[in-house]
């Protein structure tokens, strides 16, 4: 499987999420669907990639021991994959997060007539200077709330190590 789908994913990867934009436009219309589109892109490969990194760095001796005790598929993913991947793809699930909301506001500049990109562009091209500071502390103080909430959330006790 890894070797069907890792040529589609190293391809798709590394096109921006703001590149989509025309087609997600086309293809969904204005609006909120083409944002949530591009979040779901500069998401979904970074999430894709950490996990399967994850899932191929787990000790083989867990496997063996999952065979031992004649674990079945349910009882494998969920007494030895996840636990032992859940820390790293937490990890890429943080950094994430910060690239989706940078496309977010990227996307409100281009795509929507709203958000905090929406305002900053707006207030350039009025020359309000102080709406555009405005703005970008704005973005800077939403950043810095998600990735507190993310740092809580990755404290959380994931995995029985």
């Amino acid at each position: 499987m890894n070797d069907m789908l890792n040529p589609l994913i190293q391809f798709l990867r590394p096109i921006s999420p703001l590149a989509w934009i025309p087609l997600a436009i086309l293809w969904f219309g204005i609006g909120d669907k083409p944002a949530i589109f591009l979040i779901f892109l500069a998401s979904f490969f970074s999430l894709v990639m950490a996990t399967t990194i994850a899932v191929q760095s787990i000790n083989p001796i867990y496997f063996q021991v999952a065979a031992n005790f004649n674990f079945n598929r349910l009882e494998l993913l969920s007494k030895i994959i996840i636990p032992a991947i859940t820390p790293e793809v937490i990890t890429a699930l943080r950094l994430t997060v910060a690239v989706a909301w940078l496309v977010v506001v990227a996307a409100e500049m281009i795509a929507v007539q709203s958000g905090l990109g929406y305002l900053i562009l707006d207030a350039r091209n009025a020359l309000r200077m102080d709406y555009v500071m405005v703005g970008m502390i704005m973005i800077g103080v939403i950043g810095l709330l998600l990735d507190l909430m993310m740092q809580k959330f990755s404290r959380l006790k994931w995995t029985a190590h």
